[in-house]
C-alpha cells in the first residue's frame, strides 16, 4: 500500500505541476496512431474521435460585434503525433477571396486561417521574432507571419490542403511543424521540436473574413479576448490559450503498469461516459479507481466483465488518473473530463 501510495503520489504530483499551467478553456488535444495524410479530406480515425471546438468570438470590428447571418462559420479540430500538430478546419463562408497578388502585401487583409503557437507556453513579445508564432495561412497555401526585416513565408512550415465542401463550406487539413523560440532561418530544423505526451502549449485560431473588399471586414477567434486585446496576438503570445498533448496510453515516471493487458478506453476526451475494454478479453474481472490532480480517491468501482463503462459525469472538468486493478495485472492511464 505503500508502494502504491508512493507512486500515485509522485505521477499526481507531475499532472497537478502540468495542469497548474494551463487555463479553464484548455483545449486537449490526442494523439493519432497514424499520420494524417494531408489532402483536404477527414477519413482518419483520429478526426471521427475528435470534438469540434467554435471559432466563434468576434474580435475585429469591435468584440462580439454581430455578424450578418450565412457570412462566417467557424469550427476546428485538433490531433497530434511526434512530427506534427494537425488541425482540421470548418468553414462556411459566403464569399472567399485573395485580392493580393503578393503574398507578403496585406496578407492580414485576405481571408486566410491565422495559427497562433507559442511552443514552450513561455507568453511575450513575438512580432519581430520567433518568441512565438502568428501564421496566416492564406487560400494560395502561403504561411505569413513577420520577423526583424517585416513579413516573412513559412510556407514550408505548414503542409495545407483546402477542400471546398459546397454550400459555401470549405475544409482545411493542415500538418505543422512546432519550433522553438531559438528558431534560426539558416537551419531551421535544429530548433524543431519533437512532440510528447503532457506537453502544454500556447495555442489559438482565429479568421480573418474579407469579403472581396480591400480591407479585413471581421476577425474571429476562437477563445474570449478583453476589448483591449483584441487585436494583440500578432505581436504577443501573452493572450494565447493553451494546447495540452494527451497520449492515454501514456504512464508518467513512478506509475507501474503492466504490458500483459492492453485496456482500451474511449472516447477522448469524454463528457459522461468512459468506456473501458480488456484489449485481450483476458480479464473478467477489474477494480477501477480514479484519481484527481491533488491524488485524492474521487471514485472507485468493480467490473466481473471485460467490457464496461464508467459514470464521470458528476466529476469537474480535468485531467484523472484511472487504475485498473485486473486477475492478469494493472495499468494506469490519464483521462480527461471535459464538457
Amino acid at each position: 500500500m505503500k508502494k502504491l501510495t508512493l507512486t500515485l503520489t509522485i505521477a499526481l504530483t507531475i499532472i497537478l505541476k502540468i495542469s497548474a499551467q494551463t487555463q479553464q478553456d484548455t483545449i486537449y488535444n490526442y494523439i493519432t496512431s497514424t499520420p494524417v495524410v494531408v489532402d483536404g479530406v477527414d477519413t482518419e480515425d483520429c478526426w471521427d474521435n475528435a470534438d469540434w471546438y467554435d471559432i466563434s468570438v468576434v474580435w475585429l470590428p469591435y468584440l462580439n460585434a454581430p455578424m450578418d447571418a450565412g457570412d462566417f462559420e467557424g469550427r476546428f479540430k485538433v490531433a497530434w503525433d511526434a512530427e506534427y500538430l494537425y488541425l482540421l478546419v470548418e468553414v462556411v463562408d459566403n464569399m472567399i477571396s485573395d485580392d493580393h497578388a503578393d503574398p507578403l502585401d496585406s496578407w492580414w487583409d485576405d481571408d486566410c486561417v491565422e495559427i497562433f503557437i507559442d511552443e514552450d507556453r513561455s507568453k511575450g513579445w513575438h512580432e519581430n521574432d520567433e518568441n512565438a508564432f502568428a501564421y496566416h495561412v492564406s487560400l494560395s497555401y502561403d504561411a505569413i507571419d513577420m520577423d526583424a526585416s517585416g513579413g516573412i513565408n513559412y510556407k514550408d512550415h505548414i503542409d495545407v490542403v483546402m477542400n471546398d465542401q459546397g454550400d459555401n463550406t470549405y475544409l482545411w487539413e493542415l500538418a505543422i511543424k512546432i519550433y522553438a523560440d531559438d528558431y534560426d532561418h539558416s537551419s531551421p530544423e535544429a530548433s524543431r521540436v519533437t512532440l510528447v505526451p503532457e506537453k502544454v502549449m500556447g495555442f489559438t485560431l482565429a479568421y480573418c473574413d474579407n469579403d472581396e473588399t480591400t480591407s479585413r471586414e471581421n476577425f474571429i477567434g476562437s477563445m474570449n479576448m478583453h476589448k483591449d486585446s483584441t487585436n494583440v496576438n500578432y505581436q504577443t503570445a501573452d493572450y494565447f490559450g493553451s494546447m495540452k498533448l494527451i497520449d492515454p496510453d501514456y504512464v508518467p515516471v513512478g506509475i507501474e503498469a503492466s504490458d500483459i493487458e492492453n485496456w482500451i478506453i474511449y472516447p477522448v476526451p469524454s463528457k459522461n461516459q468512459i468506456k473501458i475494454k480488456s484489449g485481450t478479453a483476458k480479464s473478467n474481472h477489474a477494480d477501477v479507481s480514479l484519481f484527481n490532480t491533488c491524488g485524492q480517491l474521487v471514485q472507485t468501482a468493480s467490473y466481473n466483465t471485460y467490457s464496461f463503462s464508467l459514470d464521470i459525469s458528476h466529476l469537474e472538468d480535468g485531467v484523472y488518473l484511472l487504475k485498473i486493478n485486473s486477475e492478469v495485472g494493472s495499468v494506469s492511464k490519464m483521462i480527461v473530463k471535459s464538457s
